[in-house]
Formats: structure tokens, sequence, C-alpha cells
């Protein structure tokens, strides 16, 4: 089992994070270095109304950056792994739905400034390509929220015992620690 855990954190899991946290970092830098520009992109998915929530677009283009860059960070270092990538699918459902909502509104024409004035595999102009976009890193999210982020992370390295744990959360070794805190 074990052989197949470290397979499995080798092949899938640190791929994973570092796709998916990079592409986090990255998309929050681009939106960090230029703040005014995804306040405007905010602005123009129509979400709120600009007149009476303009404190909440700018707090949302201050703040899901950061959002974004912590746990993307988070994940690619592989610690507290399952939060960051619960963090990141979370991100991820509200892009979708932000996306859909300009997608099913005619009279809205957004451009998307997801990773700022980068346009990675899709237009500016909003549509199904960002969709899909997002639901494809929705899946690594996913599968490392179940999973955890493997044993090639500061998770397992913080906490050994994590590396030695099945799927169910079982100690492998079936032995449960003394009170010194050593198996025997």
């Amino acid at each position: 089992m074990s052989a197949l855990r470290w397979a499995e954190s080798v092949l899938l899991q640190l791929p994973m994070r570092l796709a998916l946290g990079g592409a986090f970092v990255f998309a929050a830098y681009m939106k960090i270095t230029n703040v005014q520009a995804f306040a405007f992109a905010i602005k123009g998915f129509k979400i709120v109304d600009p007149d009476k929530h303009g404190n909440l677009i700018i707090t949302a283009a201050y703040t899901m950056p950061w959002v974004e860059m912590i746990a993307g960070v988070l994940l690619i270092l592989g610690l507290k792994a399952r939060a960051a990538s619960a963090t990141i699918g979370l991100l991820l459902a509200l892009f979708i739905a932000a996306l859909l909502y300009v997608i099913y509104s005619p009279a809205i024409d957004a451009d998307c400034s997801c990773f700022g004035k980068a346009n990675l595999f899709c237009e500016a102009t909003v549509g199904w390509c960002q969709v899909n976009r997002d639901l494809i890193m929705l899946v690594p999210a996913l599968y490392l929220l179940v999973r955890g982020g493997g044993n090639l992370g500061l998770d397992a390295l913080c906490d050994p015992k994590n590396a030695a744990k099945n799927p169910t959360g079982d100690a492998i070794s079936g032995s449960e620690p003394n009170d010194s805190g050593f198996r025997g």
C-alpha cells in the first residue's frame, strides 16, 4: 500500500499541486500588479451595482488576488493542502457562476481578466472557453481535497503519521501510540 501511495504522490498529487497552485499564483500576481484593471473587470461583470456597492468591488479587487496567492502557495508547498484545494475549489465554483451569469445575460459584454492581461487558452471576452477551463481546474482541486497533498508536501513532513495513512485515515501499522507518543 505504501508504494502505491508514493506513486500517487509522485505521479498525481505533486503535479496537480504544482500546476493548480502555480496557475493561481500566476493569476493572483497578474491581478495584484494591476488592481485597478481587475476592479474594472469585476465592475464589467455587473453582478453588483457599482453605484450602490462600489466598496464591495474595491474590497474584492484587493482581497481576492491575495486569497488566490496564499491558497496557491500553500498548495504548491503541500501545506494545509486540503484547505488550500477547498479554497481554490470554492473560488473556481464562484468564478464559474460569475462566468455563467455573464454568458446568460445578453446585455453584458465583459472581459474575463482571470489571469490579468494574459489570456491563457481563451480569448479575453467571457465565453464557454473560460467555463471549460475552470471546470478542468476544478477536477484536480476536488481530487486534492479528497486525497490530500500526498507524501511530497509539507503536511507529510510536519506530520509524518499523515504520510503513513491510507485513504480512509486509519494508520497502516495498526498499532496505537503509547503515552510517550511512540508506536509499540
